[in-house]
């Protein structure tokens, strides 16, 4: 079918949405005003003095300069007028600082292009669901300039314009953050997530005849003071001049720990896993080299190489910003799952999570190596605290980068190529969920990022998929440990050495717990969003600690994963079966497209409750009996029955894996 969605694992459809709401309420307490640091990150009194006043000099010399000064004062001072028209008239004064050359003949790296009359997206495979916000202008290298992509990718930056100084960022009322700001954070969640591996995001705010400058990273925003560009020109020049010509990728938030291969090392790279009879996908996208930073190992061990594009990323600013790619180690090839994500700094990492699960399941991931990630060559960690040098990194203010390698590989639940793997996948994932509850790990964050099929065409019994990204479990057990004691005599006087003793050790804060409810709202238990918005609406008066997340608001979790993927894989994966020429089952694919998006499109609590009411989210198999099976349409309805008496009888492993099972043996 011509109309049908390109395949999503090829780019990033699997993303979070984040609405502007939900922006606006993270923002509240995160934004610092008048930060002279913002201006220091920059190196604005760096600019060379010369160039500066030679630029002021040749600026008030150029007729046609003066005259678009003259047209953006009266712009400004006209209610009437759009920021629209500003666009030419700063691109003009953007190309005159940008190409003037300083005394080392030196001209911009980066170049201020309109970006307004694009959509600029992640991937092109995921332009059917991707949010359309753009910025008036961004930053591209100067050769891409006068052929611009439309990949979030390719920018190194952006400038926000508005007509009018009253559309300032900062407010004199001190309330709820004003449109600027919310509209700007929405861009930098973008360009974070569309930008591999991007640590924060510069922006410059334009807002009639004044402006400042903007850092956004995981902790908050950081504003410079406001200036009048033509009472403190020589401020506006130096700004520009850094961002478009003096700043390293580094300083305008490019991870110093990962390096883009050239197309020399690329094709190296790929001559390399050719030679080794070892698939090479997707060609032409960039292939990233990743390490762990620091000081102790910058062997090929401890590199690993991007394949393709990634198959999961979360689209939130202020959140984890989850990022998840195949990956291979340069050394070895060995094949493994790279997450790249941001932790509390009060919150234990997940690589020391993984290490407390006592053996292994086939249905949970299995942890390899992983860290907080450090600045190359030092032991110092890369957090928001240390890029913005102040306060302190584990600090419940502040975010850490952390990196993880896990196995085996995994598809995405939605690509699964039948029911039956789908349903299989689920129940191993299931029982893995079960595995870890008997250790006394409560996962909390159960979605569809989180749960993989297995990569085989033929994977053995209870290994058909597995859960992974444990990153918000929490473990209120017993800690296994185990000690070498001295070497001890046994009564036949034996001498037995290196004597190992296996003991536990009850921990109730074994993990730094974090918020006690936790999860990826459209997957979240109905109880728990019910909470989450009574705190909402409650916000100024106290409603008593927040419910506590519990086994079986994981595997209601579970159940919602499920009806998602049974909905998606239908719009990803057969819709291309389905022939333009059958109206009715066109009609049928655009109605289940558009019931899918209302029932997972919501990104606050009450929005996805008023779609978990009465039988809004189980009827789908019932409306759509030409896409989902008999087994498929009992199953859900099984389900179904469980969450109307789920207050009086709680989810349980054993009654939602009897679901399941059922379900298979009809399927097989």
């Amino acid at each position: 079918m011509s109309a049908a969605p390109k395949d999503p694992d090829l780019g990033y459809a699997a993303h979070t949405k984040s609405s502007r709401g939900a922006i606006e309420v993270e923002l509240s307490g995160n934004i610092e005003w008048d930060d002279p640091s913002v201006f220091a990150h920059l190196g604005v009194h760096d600019v060379d003095a010369d160039f500066v006043n030679a630029a002021r000099m040749l600026f008030a010399q150029d007729t046609k300069l003066q005259s678009a000064k003259l047209e953006l004062i009266r712009i400004a001072a006209d209610s009437s007028k759009q920021e629209t028209a500003m666009y030419p008239h700063l691109g003009l004064i953007f190309a005159f600082i940008e190409l003037l050359q300083d005394k080392y003949g030196n001209s911009a790296r980066v170049r201020f292009s309109q970006s307004s009359n694009m959509r600029l997206i992640i991937e092109t495979s995921d332009s059917w669901d991707y949010p359309s916000n753009k910025p008036d202008f961004s930053t591209i290298l100067a050769e891409l300039f006068e052929s611009p992509t439309n990949r979030w990718r390719d920018r190194r930056g952006w400038c926000e314009v508005k007509a009018h100084a009253s559309d300032r960022p900062k407010s004199d009322r001190g309330t709820r953050p004003k449109e600027i700001v919310v509209q700007t954070a929405d861009y930098a969640r973008l360009h974070m997530s569309g930008r591999p591996f991007q640590l924060f995001s510069v922006g410059l705010l334009i807002y009639g005849d004044e402006f400042c400058v903007g850092i956004y990273d995981r902790a908050g925003v950081r504003y410079s003071p406001s200036h009048n560009i033509w009472k403190d020109f020589d401020i506006f020049i130096r700004v520009v001049r850094s961002i478009t010509t003096d700043m390293t990728p580094e300083e305008l938030g490019e991870d110093p720990t990962v390096v883009t291969l050239t197309d020399a090392s690329r094709d190296m790279w790929f001559a390399r896993l050719d030679a080794n009879r070892l698939p090479v996908e997707e060609r032409d996208e960039p292939v990233y080299e990743v390490s762990l930073g620091g000081t102790t190992d910058d062997t090929d061990d401890g590199l690993w190489v991007t394949i393709g594009t990634p198959i999961w990323i979360s689209l939130s600013l202020f959140g984890r910003g989850t990022l998840v790619w195949r990956v291979r180690n340069k050394a070895t090839l060995d094949l493994r799952v790279m997450k790249n994500a941001w932790h509390s700094g009060a919150r234990t990492s997940e690589s020391e999570i993984y290490q407390l699960i006592e053996g292994q399941h086939p249905g949970v991931a299995r942890f390899d190596v992983g860290a907080d990630v450090k600045f190359p060559g030092t032991e110092l960690i890369i957090s928001t605290s240390s890029l913005r040098s102040s306060g302190r990194a584990n600090s419940a203010k502040h975010a850490i980068l952390h990196r993880v390698f896990i196995y085996p590989i995994g598809r995405s639940l939605y690509r699964a190529r039948s029911e039956l793997e789908l349903v299989k996948g689920m129940r191993a994932a299931l029982r893995g969920h079960e595995f870890l509850c008997n250790q006394y790990i409560l996962h909390r964050d159960i979605s569809v990022g989180n749960i993989m099929l297995s990569s085989e065409d033929d994977p053995p019994e209870g290994a058909e998929g597995f859960l992974m990204d444990l990153e918000l479990a929490r473990c209120s057990g017993p800690r296994v440990e185990y000690t070498v004691i001295a070497p001890v005599r046994t009564p036949t006087g034996q001498i037995l050495n290196d004597v190992q003793v296996r003991h536990s050790r009850w921990d109730t804060h074994l993990t730094k717990r974090g918020a006690p409810m936790t999860g990826t709202l459209q997957f979240m238990a109905v109880v728990l969003l019910e909470s989450l918005e009574e705190r909402v609406w409650n916000e100024q008066n106290a409603v008593g600690p927040p419910m506590e997340h519990k086994v079986h608001h994981d595997i209601e979790s579970f159940i919602w994963v499920l009806i998602y993927s049974l909905m998606r894989r239908i719009i990803v994966v057969e819709a291309s079966k389905v022939n333009d020429a059958d109206k009715h089952l066109v009609g049928q694919l655009t109605t289940l497209k558009t019931r899918f998006i209302r029932y997972f499109g919501r990104s606050t609590p009450s929005g996805i409750l008023g779609q978990r009411g009465g039988a809004k989210p189980w009827n789908f198999v019932q409306y759509h009996p030409e896409f989902f099976s008999e087994p498929i349409r009992d199953l859900i309805d099984n389900l179904d029955r469980q969450f109307r008496v789920r207050k009086e009888e709680p989810f349980t492993h054993a009654a939602v894996l009897g679901a399941l099972d059922a379900a298979i043996r009809r399927l097989s």
